[in-house]
């Protein structure tokens, strides 16, 4: 009989100790790639942080959002800027006083207000940079940088916050509300610059170096003390940049006046949109068309295409001017053109608040928020799939544009020649031999409409929309009704489109 040691019995199984075991792969998991090391020749003098630097010039791939399945059930038929009961004219005031919900009229102002505050609202598919630029001193770049501010810090709430990177500090922070004590400004960033970039740092930590302003937007301000010797280049502009895109959304940038110092040169080169404020002066007109000449030379077309120029009629400007810088800055490329009425505010010297506007530029200033979102939503796409870095070169023979004349007296519309009656041929006749006519005179080219009078006065609704508008019995309103001064809890009402005049 063998003996029982010799036997190769399988070991004893404990279930228990099987149960504890984890359980492996059969398939060891390659291991992920390790990212690709930044540049080590980007200049971080305040300590943001490399990575950060070179994340604001690099595009950000957009991110699939799910689809959320739901059907067209609960969509709203119309815009709610339609279906709302009127709150101007005599609709308003009969919907407060009876508790009625007449609807606005499709095409009034009411409700182009109400769509531009819509377009101000939407989503933005990221964080946007707007460049508030004019080479020209005394145009308006810090009350349009603090009216937009307003308007889209009203009506989107927080993370608006408009930033002075004038190279030797402008005047953003004495013309906006005060409403702190202690002035900060972007030297006490750039000192904290690393705090604020750090992982630890609190969601409102930068709070404490802004300035709120009672439209939810927020300002910093530069520094204007003369003892100060260093100025905003290049390094700090790209700092400031990087932890303020950190913390908010909407950056809007007040710039100086020399195009070749570094704090211009980084705000333009990483603007999504710019706006021009222009005065109907010719040397503000020659100025801000020769800036945007240099651009377009710098191939930054995409940016001249885009820019939003603001036509302010100034107190003894000539309106035939208007005309004249819509034909010049055509030939730039430039296809949006707004008029904004002048406002007694910004010229004063005074702090600007929302408060203090007349009731037409809270209704222009609205419509041209609700324009750069839009043209801000179109960059962000662009920016973020990479069109932009994709340069179209000029043809090498394409001609130059020629000088910016400017002159008053170049007519603006070519009446049309009357056309020649036709004559009356009979059917039947044989087609006339072909005779040599003499050489016709040289066509005049019509334009179609008028440029200067065809600038967006206000934002109106799509058509779709305004069909899709219940539409209120309109038999008892007269064609000439007079818009009332509404009373002061109430929003404020626009002049009427039809006797609205810039040059008033």
């Amino acid at each position: 009989m063998a003996d029982i040691a010799d036997y190769n019995h399988e070991p004893t199984i404990d279930p228990r100790r099987l149960r504890l075991r984890p359980n492996r792969p059969a398939v060891e998991p390659e291991a992920a790639p390790a990212p690709e090391p930044v540049a080590e020749d980007i200049a971080d003098p305040y300590g943001v942080g490399v990575d950060a630097l070179a994340a604001v010039d690099e595009p950000i791939a957009p991110t699939a959002m799910p689809s959320t399945g739901h059907g067209a059930l609960f969509d709203e038929a119309a815009s709610p800027a339609l279906s709302q009961p009127a709150q101007w004219g005599w609709r308003g005031r009969i919907n407060a006083a009876l508790g009625t919900k007449l609807a606005p009229k499709a095409a009034s102002a009411e409700t182009g207000h109400r769509a531009a505050v819509e377009a101000i609202q939407r989503t933005l598919p990221g964080s946007g940079t707007i460049a508030v630029v004019n080479t020209k001193g005394g145009a308006g770049k810090t009350p349009t940088s603090i009216a937009l501010a307003a308007m889209l810090g009203k009506h989107r709430g927080r993370g608006v916050v408009a930033v002075d990177m004038s190279e030797a500090g402008g005047t953003l922070g004495i013309r906006a509300a005060r409403t702190a004590p202690i002035e900060r400004t972007v030297w006490d960033v750039l000192d904290n610059a690393s705090r604020l970039m750090s992982a630890d740092v609190e969601a409102g930590e930068l709070a404490a170096y802004l300035r709120l302003q009672p439209t939810h937007d927020e300002i910093l301000a530069g520094d204007t003390d003369s003892s100060y010797d260093d100025m905003l280049g290049e390094d700090e502009c790209a700092a400031l940049g990087a932890v303020l895109r950190r913390h908010r959304d909407l950056l809007i940038i007040d710039t100086a006046t020399t195009p070749q110092a570094g704090a211009w040169q980084w705000a333009v080169r990483h603007a999504d949109v710019l706006v021009v404020p222009l005065p109907m002066r010719r040397d503000m007109a020659q100025h801000a068309y020769a800036m945007l000449d240099g651009l377009r030379k710098r191939r930054f077309e995409h940016l001249v295409r885009s820019a939003i120029v603001l036509l302010c009629a100034t107190p003894g400007s000539d309106p035939n001017l208007e005309t004249a810088i819509v034909d010049e800055f055509d030939s730039l490329g430039v296809q949006t053109y707004v008029r904004v009425p002048f406002e007694p505010v910004f010229a004063t010297g005074e702090r600007i608040t929302l408060e203090a506007l007349s009731q037409s530029s809270i209704i222009a200033w609205t419509n041209v928020a609700a324009m750069v979102t839009d043209a801000l939503a179109e960059a962000i796409v662009e920016r973020q799939t990479g069109l932009r870095q994709q340069g179209v070169p000029a043809p090498a023979v394409a001609p130059e544009p020629a000088p910016p004349t400017f002159a008053a007296d170049v007519p603006s519309f070519v009446a049309p020649q009357p056309a020649p009656a036709p004559e009356s041929v009979p059917a039947a006749a044989p087609p006339p031999a072909p005779v040599a006519e003499p050489a016709a005179a040289p066509a005049v080219r019509v334009p179609e409409t008028d440029p200067a009078r065809d600038l967006p006065l206000d934002y109106r609704p799509t058509a779709e929309a305004a069909e899709a508008a219940p539409e209120p019995d309109a038999s008892s309103e007269s064609a000439a009704e007079v818009h009332q001064p509404p009373a002061p809890a109430r929003r404020p009402q626009p002049p009427k489109p039809s006797s609205f005049d810039p040059y008033a």
